[in-house]
This record gives C-alpha cells, structure tokens and sequence, in this order.
C-alpha cells in the first residue's frame, strides 16, 4: 500500500492508480498462503488426532483382551496350583516337625539363672559356652553403643557451638 501511495503521489494517472491498486490486491491474494497453510494444519491435526484415537482404542482392546485372560485362565490355574503346594508343603513341615520332636528333648527347662534373650539348652559337652559367649557379646554391643551414643552428644554440642542461624 504504501508503493501506492507512491505512485499516486508521483502524478501517475488515477486511473492507472485503481488498476495498480487491484492488480496488487489480485497479487496479494495470490501469494497469501496463510489461509491454505492453516487448512492444512487443522486437517493434520485432525488426522492426526483419529488416527490416536483409533490406537488408544485398540491398545485398550488388547488390555482388556489380556486381563480376561489373566481372570479366566491363569488365576484359576494359580490357585490349583498353590493349593497342591501348600498341601505338599503342610505333609513336608508335620514330617520335618516329627523329625524335630525325636531329635530334641520332650521338655526343655529354660536357665533362668543369667538367661539372656539367646540362650539355649546346653548341649553335651558345651556346657555354657554359648551362653558364656553371647553375654560378652551383648556387653560389647552395649559398650559400642554408649561410645556412639557418646559420640552424638558431643557432635551435637560441636553443631550447636558453631552454627549461625542463616537469613531465609
């Protein structure tokens, strides 16, 4: 337009100026392809979006396909299949149960004197080994734990002295 204005300006012949003026209008038109290239988007977008809808549709087939199977055939299958097991595995644990009651004493008297949460009944020959070991065990627990309980405390106190309260 502003070309137009040129030229009416420069003396040209108003009627020259309206043919002009229509010509690149006609120009114009022609060579705006904005319009074409918006079609064209929408038209994309909306293939596009069919074409999804279509995929989703049968990926959601297919999950159903399979859960139906899961529900009809499998889960049927894996109950059987765990029934027959816990049955073997109750005949193994009533037989391996016997086995334990002929191997071990019919009564077991606890040691009530310096008993500790891992105490056992002395076997031949060991006396109180066990029990021996297992209390300096626990003493040796309860020392390391005093030295770290120790060891907070004074990172603690260490923390304390030489924190500054930062700004927010």
């Amino acid at each position: 337009y502003s070309t137009l204005t040129h030229i009416s300006s420069s003396g040209i012949n108003a009627e020259y100026g309206g043919v002009l003026k229509a010509g690149l209008a006609t120009f114009g038109r022609l060579f705006d392809h904005r319009a074409i290239l918006q079609g064209e988007a929408r038209y994309f977008i909306e293939e596009f979006q069919v074409k999804r809808k279509g995929s989703e549709v049968t990926k959601l087939n297919e999950c159903c396909d399979v859960l139906q199977r899961h529900c009809q055939q499998t889960l049927p299958e894996s109950v059987t299949s765990i029934q027959e097991n816990l049955t073997q595995l109750d005949t193994k644990v009533l037989q391996l149960t016997q086995l334990c009651d002929l191997i071990l004493p019919d009564r077991i008297e606890p040691d009530t004197i310096g008993a500790t949460a891992y105490s056992r009944p002395p076997s031949p020959g060991q006396d109180h080994a066990w029990d021996d070991f297992m209390k300096q065990m626990e003493e040796e627990r309860k020392t390391i734990d005093r030295l770290f309980d120790n060891e907070i405390e004074q990172f603690k106190i260490y923390l304390a002295r030489n924190s500054s309260p930062t700004p927010l």
